[in-house]
């Protein structure tokens, strides 16, 4: 997987779903300009470090979550 910076493309991105707040690495399926894309919170690290999958089309981004939460994904 390519991870990179987070980049202000839009001013208002909506979270569809999340993995749980309590582990030090939490994923976000996010939407936003009507593309999706995965966002990587690492909290094992200070300060976090928070990167995007790159934005793709919206049924490309739910396949890659599904990737993640199987554990299918790296």
């Amino acid at each position: 997987m390519a991870w990179s910076p987070v980049e202000r493309r839009t001013e208002r991105v909506r979270v569809r779903a999340h993995t749980c707040e309590c582990l030090p690495l939490v994923f976000e399926q996010c939407r936003a300009g009507g593309l999706g894309f995965i966002r990587r919170h690492d909290r094992s690290v200070s300060p976090w470090i928070v990167v995007d999958s790159p934005w793709m089309k919206v049924g490309d981004a739910e396949t890659l979550w599904q990737r993640i939460m199987r554990g299918e994904a790296r």
